[in-house]
């Protein structure tokens, strides 16, 4: 499977030429960005690899041998490797959504100043041993939420940072046109709700071996009674959803990081001195 753009075109480039008048140290910001920033490109690394693998023709799927037999005869090779196939969809849709929730972590810590440590309010600003830094981080990280909650501390810090108001609008932005899309349904089903019933799975094994009608004697109207559990399912192709998540990828996320990042890092312009 292509896709349009590298995603380690996301990360800080490899090398770094550092000038001596232009050298500044570390602050906490700025290394938590470029944490998030990295855990972000991985994870979106392993949406691609499981995506990709959905791709494969009939002959490179010997490496999934233990899930789908190689000495299976049709139809049972087909049927074994589409349901391999819908679970590498899946794996793919988690790490997606995934990518997505990040960055809103990365947005907020390389906004927020403060943090709460015993119950007081402690400023982050300027550099702090890796012991506080670390625990600091794991606090910002609980708070971060959905950009639309109604306790999401990005509202006030657009407020009181208005430098960074461009990155949270992003943040927004991005939200309000995903939260409702096929994309995200279909994670949030899978996450809390059930699995999918995929129509080419169903079309190779069907799990209705009889049929239950009932006839209306004045209308002659024909309804068809649940005796499968495909019949209560929710029914996606998997086909479709594959080239669902490939598009979302090249055309709505990579772009939407893309910007995410770039804006990031010229508000914060961080330290050339930050391993990564």
């Amino acid at each position: 499977m292509e896709f349009e753009r590298d995603v380690l075109a996301l990360g800080r480039p490899e090398k770094v030429k550092i000038q001596l008048q232009d050298v500044n140290l570390p602050d906490n910001n700025s290394v938590y960005f470029r944490a998030k920033q990295k855990e972000l490109i991985s994870q979106y690394c392993a949406a691609r690899v499981f995506l990709s693998e959905t791709d494969r023709p009939n002959e490179d799927w010997k490496h999934w041998d233990r899930v789908v037999p190689m000495q299976c005869e049709e139809p049972e090779y087909s049927y074994y490797k589409t349901q391999m196939r819908a679970d590498l969809y899946e794996a793919a849709l988690f790490f997606y959504n995934s990518v997505v929730d990040i960055s809103w972590a990365m947005c907020y810590l390389a906004t927020e100043y403060l943090c709460i440590k015993n119950g007081q309010t402690v400023s982050i600003d300027g550099i702090s041993p890796i012991s506080v830094a670390s625990a600091q981080a794991r606090e910002l990280e609980n708070l971060s939420q959905t950009p639309t909650a109604r306790t999401n501390p990005l509202r006030y810090l657009k407020q009181v940072c208005p430098e960074f108001e461009e990155a949270i609008d992003l943040v927004d932005g991005f939200w309000n046109a995903f939260a409702e899309t096929e994309v995200r349904k279909k994670y949030n089903y899978c996450k809390h709700k059930g699995k999918p019933t995929y129509q080419e799975i169903e079309d190779l094994n069907p799990s209705r071996t009889w049929e239950y009608i009932v006839v209306n004697g004045n209308t002659h109207e024909i309804d068809r009674m649940p005796t499968a559990v495909s019949d209560v399912g929710y029914e996606v192709s998997l086909k479709e959803s594959i080239c669902e998540l490939r598009d979302f990828d090249d055309q709505v996320l990579f772009p939407y990081i893309e910007k995410l990042i770039t804006t990031i890092e010229y508000i914060l312009q961080p330290s050339k001195m930050i391993d990564y």
